[in-house]
């Protein structure tokens, strides 16, 4: 969806307006977090009394987390105030009056949109326990769509990026209102707290701090480059590492999709015997399977991004192409063996990782303030890049292999022989697309469906083993028996 709408809303308020919208989004962020922790705690305690029939203790649970929210929403709305302060002070050279002045009212709007998803947190989470996923996936995906054709029917008449705000806060309060009616009406839901059982609360804060310190590190690490950027150089040259970043986030899921579906398998060899020997030859398999889109992506983006980007986000982005390319390529270990992060949590060992990105987010920063001033937005991006490539290429690989007991030398020997035929593809690729460089969007479609082409033809009988073949072959034969 952002594919199609990030240029539309370009192309609708100007790349200064987008800085803007892209900088806010990245301090409000930060507030979200209050939010991220206690949402997966509702949802925990709700759906286990709800699983035990315990009425008492489902009304209970919501019943608590509206007296801690009560609290949040205070805190919200006086940091919200607290940043308007300090983004007047902090970025007045380098943002002009007018965009201070919209970045605050922006402020009060996203402080406001986000308690309100605080708000309904307790309706999710009934809604959850009584697997209406049918309906909340609908009533999301409904918002989905309706709020960018709203936004681009509205920044028509006012384009602006307190425009996007104020659509997204209606549209929010749209989906919050219905799914509460329906948790209300359809599910019964019951919010009135009983009693004040201070030993569930304090099972929902210690559950909800295990979450905050990674919640708050994948913030630290993702948002802050944009604030260090707006800082120095303005709202123009967020607006440009912003594209960058948004074909990064368009990339991380497809690691993500193979590695989700295998947390019964590692829970049951790990139970069953702590057989090490069996995760390895898993973890292999899984991260094999799942570089080939990765790598198609990567290699495919590396060939065509420039043009890509040209045509897709306007001329004057060309940076947005080495912002994306140096944080894909480190990237794609981390999410290659995002099996990896599964086999912790089922170990239980996931505070390594967590400290460990919290660490690396640091880093981040400190690289990103040196880097920046001395290459702008691509030595952010390098920064982003050397953090990534330092924790979870090498310290994270490290702890699996020494502490976890996974054979990474296994790991790296299997997908160097997956790696280097593609990377050899992607380096012909490179010169063989030069004389077709600078197309429209049919050449560019053209030259896709070529290396879509070859790079299958390439993983079949170069790379994939015995095993990602017959994947491959019964796939195919599935469907066309249909």
């Amino acid at each position: 969806m952002n594919l199609v709408y990030v240029p539309l809303l370009l192309g609708g308020i100007g790349q200064s307006e987008y800085g803007v919208y892209q900088m806010v989004g990245s301090i409000i962020a930060y507030l979200s977090i209050i939010n991220s922790t206690f949402s997966a705690g509702a949802t925990r305690f709700y759906c286990k009394y709800y699983a035990l029939g315990d009425e008492e203790g489902m009304a209970n649970t919501l019943g608590i987390l509206k007296r801690i929210y009560r609290v949040a929403y205070v805190v919200v709305f006086t940091a919200a105030f607290v940043l308007m302060g300090v983004l007047s002070v902090v970025y007045q050279s380098s943002f002009s009056a007018w965009e201070i002045q919209e970045s605050c009212i922006m402020l009060a709007v996203l402080a406001l949109n986000l308690v309100l998803t605080m708000n309904n947190t307790i309706s999710i989470a009934c809604i959850t326990a009584h697997e209406e996923f049918a309906f909340l996936k609908l009533s999301q995906l409904v918002t989905l769509v309706l709020q960018p054709v709203l936004i681009l029917v509205f920044i028509h008449f006012q384009p602006f990026a307190f425009t996007v705000t104020l659509v997204q806060l209606f549209c929010n309060f749209l989906l919050r209102m219905v799914q509460q009616i329906f948790a209300r009406r359809k599910l019964g839901m019951d919010d009135k707290l009983r009693y004040l059982d201070k030993g569930l609360e304090k099972q929902i804060m210690v559950f909800s701090g295990t979450i905050v310190l990674g919640v708050v590190a994948d913030q630290i690490f993702w948002k802050t480059d944009q604030l260090i950027i707006g800082y120095m150089y303005g709202t123009s040259a967020v607006a440009i590492y912003s594209v960058g970043s948004q074909i990064v986030n368009a990339y991380s899921p497809l690691g993500f999709a193979v590695s989700s579906v295998f947390m019964p398998k590692v829970s049951e060899l790990w139970h069953a015997d702590h057989d090490m020997g069996a995760i390895s030859v898993l973890f292999v398999k899984v991260s094999r399977v799942a570089l080939y889109p990765l790598l198609a992506v990567l290699l495919g983006f590396i060939v065509f991004g420039q043009d890509f980007i040209r045509l897709w986000a306007g001329d004057g982005y060309g940076a947005a192409y080495w912002v994306a390319i140096l944080e894909m390529a480190p990237f794609t270990i981390d999410v290659a063996q995002n099996i990896g992060l599964t086999i912790l949590q089922v170990m239980d060992r996931y505070g390594f990782r967590a400290k460990m990105y919290l660490v690396a987010a640091i880093l981040n920063i400190a690289l990103t303030i040196v880097l920046a001033r001395e290459f702008g937005i691509v030595g952010a991006a390098a920064a982003s890049g050397i953090a990534i490539l330092v924790s979870s290429g090498i310290v994270l690989n490290w702890y699996y292999q020494a502490r976890v007991g996974l054979d990474m030398g296994l790991w790296w020997k299997s997908v160097l022989r997956e790696i280097l035929p593609l990377i050899a593809l992607c380096v012909f690729g490179g010169f063989a697309w030069q004389p077709f460089a600078s197309c429209g969007w049919g050449g560019l479609l053209v030259g896709l469906l070529c290396w879509a082409v070859a790079f299958t033809l390439i993983s079949f009988f170069v790379c994939a083993n015995d095993y990602e073949k017959e994947l491959i072959k019964g796939g195919v034969w599935k469907v066309f028996r249909r």
